[in-house]
């Protein structure tokens, strides 16, 4: 499916001004093969529909110039007549007024302004802003776009570089400072781009996208929830938005990054770095670049805007958007026919399907996690679209493709950045960012940097890690924490050099495989052979079993010739080999597997829970989680699964 888009304006247009114009450009549109719509329905702090939001705050329903009408509805209804999807733009986003000094917004709201770092309204290539750090005026924005949702037939809504957004020179308001306070103890800086300040207030914006893509899936879940941010790194630093975590949690179905430069070179190299550096091949079916047909004295040429078509296709880029509407009709309708004779000579049906089902929406809305204690109590009911249990205080939760962690009273102690997350053990966790591990302690810094292949969990007071294609062992009693403020690591991954030399690892890389310690043996392999080594890194038990599991209540499972079997630390035989798999011990049982079947044997091999389960978990607290029905299937990307039947708890025999 290609997405083919085009920007509908109030300024230099006049095709909102009646609905018979509405109508000739819904058809032209539909001739040239456009398939989305993209009109202006929030601009100058005035909406382009009747909007009781508006009416109950600042007593103005509409723009002056609609009075009488609802330019949204007359466009949803042309756009449909001639098979055109349609996506209301609020362009104005938490803007105030342009060189009105607030315009009536403020001027009924003071408070509602954005102040900097002088106390000044924040004013930024003449547009004066709202704050939109605000509780109250986030309030107002979603209220818009919810009104919006509920009342019109529509296929998306869309915020651009103004929503969510806020120039970087603002958030110095007293109740920001405060709120800034209360988590670092200090002032905000002076300097309105200092890395962590800035990032700070990004992230503020980025979790209310997180609650109006929420709220608009909970109303209509099939609506796209599409924004065109400027290129990434400019966006953060001028107006604090932040597009690649908007991506990375999974908040934004269509992403139109504004790539308007006058030249096809220019296009072209910012292209190679968003599908480069900003775009994973998961996320590279939402980005449909918006490309500049017309601004001021500028004109596209039909060269180029046919150079950036078929680049776009070229690096797997399915659509665009342009700005704006004009630029196809001037020059005797130049461009438009050159995307008629051209790329778009062929009919391509909008379908929002395949972009909703590529996202997280269906997770979003069909349950949620929550925590309960050992009567089954429900205890909390985390906003995430996956958390696990809790391990020395802290739960791994993920939104979108990255993960983080909570505490027990559901507060992140830092950004969701991380690519992949171990449990916390013994103060520490195996976090991954890009290609390479680090540990995270439970305060948020990054106390190892990110420097190995693989990493593991801490297990007395050993890691195991990879360093070119080998394992070995680092000791947390040779690391300092760095000096890095809590859960902002990615303003600091660069700064710190100190990596651990392979020769100065505990137990050097040595290992195709290497596990965590327990009882103070860990399984290691050699070879495709699995044997254990103590903590001084020597050989205790030769690699010679098929696969081994770790060391439980002083026996391990290993196999040998096709069967499970358990040994010692010295590596004699104490259960014969008869399973068809096996767990290690936990309170006195451990799970096996015997004719397909799961049940429990004690420490002598006697079977003292039957073989009457198809999955069956490890005792914890005396209870052990099974299922019966169940069965492991392969997904559609072939990865093992298990799924079906009923799952239940057994008390341990023992207790």
């Amino acid at each position: 499916m290609e997405t083919r888009g085009v920007w509908i304006t109030t300024t230099d247009s006049k095709v909102l001004n009646s609905r018979q114009n509405i109508a000739a450009a819904m058809d032209f549109l539909a001739q040239t093969g456009f398939n989305v719509v993209f009109p202006v329905i929030w601009n100058s702090a005035f909406t382009l529909y009747p909007s009781k939001v508006m009416q109950d705050n600042f007593g103005v329903e509409i723009d002056p110039r609609y009075r009488d009408r609802d330019p949204l509805a007359e466009m949803v209804t042309e756009a449909r007549r001639v098979g055109l999807e349609v996506i209301p733009w609020f362009e104005y986003g938490f803007a105030a007024s342009y060189n009105q000094n607030g315009g009536h917004i403020l001027a009924k709201k003071p408070d509602w302004g954005a102040r900097d770092n002088s106390g000044n309204l924040v004013k930024k290539n003449s547009f004066e802003w709202m704050n939109a750090l605000d509780s109250e005026v986030q309030e107002f924005l979603l209220n818009l776009v919810l009104e919006v949702v509920k009342n019109y037939d529509i296929s998306g809504i869309q915020g651009d570089d103004r929503l969510p957004a806020l120039p970087s020179e603002g958030g110095y308001d007293r109740r920001t400072s405060d709120r800034y306070f209360q988590q670092f103890f200090q002032n905000p800086p002076q300097n309105p781009k200092d890395p962590q300040w800035l990032q700070w207030r990004a992230d503020i914006l980025t979790d209310f996208l997180t609650r109006l893509y929420q709220e608009v899936i909970n109303i209509k879940p099939d609506l796209l929830i599409s924004l065109a941010p400027s290129p990434h790194g400019w966006a953060l630093q001028e107006y604090l938005q932040d597009p690649k975590a908007w991506s990375d949690r999974g908040l934004v179905d269509m992403m139109h990054p504004q790539l308007y430069r006058r030249d096809f070179s220019s296009y072209k190299q910012l292209v190679d770095s968003l599908v480069a550096q900003q775009f994973t091949p998961e996320q590279l079916p939402t980005l449909i670049p918006g490309i500049l047909l017309k601004v001021g004295g500028y004109r596209i040429s039909a060269e180029y805007l046919l150079q950036a078509i078929a680049y776009n296709r070229f690096r797997g880029i399915q659509g665009e958007v342009f700005f704006f509407y004009e630029g196809l009709r001037e020059d005797n309708d130049a461009l438009a026919k050159a995307l008629r004779s051209g790329p778009y000579s062929q009919p391509a049906p909008f379908n929002p399907s395949p972009l909703k089902q590529l996202g997280f929406t269906s997770r979003r809305i069909g349950g949620k996690y929550s925590y309960i204690d050992t009567t089954g109590k429900s205890l909390s009911q985390p906003q995430f679209d996956w958390v696990d249990s809790f391990h020395s205080g802290l739960a791994r939760v993920k939104m979108g493709y990255k993960w983080s962690f909570i505490d027990t009273t559901g507060k992140l102690i830092s950004r969701f950045q991380f690519d992949s997350a171990e449990y916390f053990r013994e103060g520490m966790a195996a976090i991954k960012i890009g290609s390479k591990y680090g540990y995270l302690d439970n305060t948020g810094k990054l106390v190892i940097p990110l420097q190995f292949d693989e990493a593991k969990s801490f297990s007395e007071g050993l890691a195991a890690v990879k360093i070119e294609n080998k394992w070995g062992y680092i000791d947390r009693r040779n690391t300092k924490a760095l000096d890095a403020p809590q859960g902002w690591i990615n303003n600091f991954l660069l700064r710190f050099q100190t990596i651990f030399n392979p020769n100065t690892l505990t137990i050097p890389p040595q290992f195709d495989s290497a596990d965590a310690f327990s009882e103070g043996m860990a399984r290691i392999g050699v070879g495709g052979k699995y044997g254990y080594i103590d903590t001084t890194g020597k050989l205790v038990i030769l690699p010679q079993f098929e696969d081994a599991k770790s060391f439980s209540e002083k026996l391990a499972a290993v196999k040998l010739a096709g069967k499970w079997q358990y040994i010692d630390k010295t590596g004699k035989v104490v259960i014969l080999p008869q399973f068809e798999d096996a767990e290690s011990f936990v309170e006195g049982l451990a799970a096996v597997k015997i004719a397909g079947k799961w049940g429990y044997i004690n420490k002598i091999g006697k079977l003292v829970i039957p073989t009457e389960f198809d999955n069956a978990q490890s005792f914890s607290q005396g209870l052990a989680l099974v299922n019966i029905g169940g069965s492991w299937r392969s997904g559609e990307n072939g990865e093992l699964s298990f799924s079906g039947g009923k799952w239940g708890y057994i008390r341990n025999v023992l207790s």
